[in-house]
């Protein structure tokens, strides 16, 4: 059996360090209203840190469209299963512990997880269709596939400029078809200038958010900043993916913390889990180190919650390994 590249496997789980914190220190410092942004005089390091965990979803999906997802029937099962335990039973559990937490409303959206979570059931959209998607795309030349990945990104520009929502299956699946591209058209081309890339992509990526905190019209410009379909975002996926392809190494305890990496995003991003967690992400002096310690924290919980919902299942439901 082929082992896992674990430089890819800790791109993995970096991707999902940023989700986490982008989405509790946005909540803890309301990092989602630029208004309230240019009102408060947010720190240059809070507003930079926050922009780049804007990247972590794109870095997530691009890894799967690089290698390309091969579906597996077992394997969707097991996901709706991990949908389904830590939405409906750990809300359930959490009202328990915090009668307050209870909201009818909620509980019977919980019964609908996969809704509820906008990047996992896009995911799965694609996870489905995924051989087909890949039989097509290896089978196009080199013009046509440019073709379609020029006519991908006249899309999202437009989207970009008119702020649209990307939280859709489109923006995944431009990354998956832009990554597809990447793995079979770029890479020999640009393998070499990969890591070079890395420290300037994510400088360009930032130069907007410093120039509006700098001229304090950050409302203007951070809608722009972060979106997914913000184009400066695929050139740090580019250059971390190759770069991660290219030096490779292996480590069992990364691989194991990395095959958590979804079901972290299920339990931590579920209706209950911020009521219990974004108190921790508010620093009367913001820090960056306080932060990471606390998103490593949550991932660990996570995954260690996964692996006691991945034994008892496995032994109960042994076609879903």
């Amino acid at each position: 059996m082929k082992l896992r590249n674990s430089s890819v496997e800790l791109l993995r789980i970096i991707s999902m360090l940023l989700i986490i914190i982008f989405h509790f220190c946005g909540r803890a410092y309301n990092l989602f209203s630029p208004e309230l942004l240019t009102n408060n005089n947010t720190e240059l390091s809070k507003l930079i840190f926050h922009s780049l965990g804007q990247t972590g979803v794109p870095i997530f999906m691009f890894i799967s469209g690089f290698y390309g997802i091969k579906f597996k029937y077992n394997r969707l099962i097991d996901m709706f299963i991990q949908c389904i335990l830590y939405t409906i039973l750990l809300y359930s559990l959490s009202c328990l512990i915090k009668p307050e937490l209870w909201n009818t409303r909620i509980f019977v959206l919980n019964l609908f997880g996969p809704s509820t979570l906008w990047f996992f059931y896009c995911y799965i959209v694609i996870y489905i269709f995924a051989d087909p998607i890949n039989d097509y795309l290896n089978s196009l030349s080199f013009k046509k596939f440019t073709a379609i990945v020029l006519l991908l990104l006249y899309f999202s520009v437009g989207l970009w400029i008119m702020r649209s929502s990307a939280l859709n299956v489109f923006s995944l699946l431009e990354f998956y078809i832009l990554a597809r591209y990447t793995r079979l058209h770029l890479y020999t081309r640009i393998s070499k200038y990969a890591v070079w890339m890395i420290i300037p992509s994510i400088a360009l990526f930032l130069l907007p958010a410093f120039i509006g905190w700098h001229f304090n019209c950050i409302d203007k410009i951070q809608p722009y900043v972060n979106k997914y379909y913000n184009p400066f975002i695929l050139l740090i996926c580019i250059s971390l993916i190759i770069t991660a392809h290219k030096y490779s190494f292996y480590n069992k305890y990364i691989n194991s913390l990395a095959s958590s990496a979804l079901a972290c995003y299920m339990i931590h991003e579920s209706s209950y889990f911020p009521y219990f967690t974004k108190p921790f992400f508010h620093f009367e002096n913001y820090s960056v180190p306080k932060i990471i310690i606390v998103a490593l924290g949550i991932y660990i919980f996570c995954y260690i919650i996964d692996k006691i919902r991945a034994s008892i299942q496995h032994k109960l439901l042994p076609n879903t390994k």
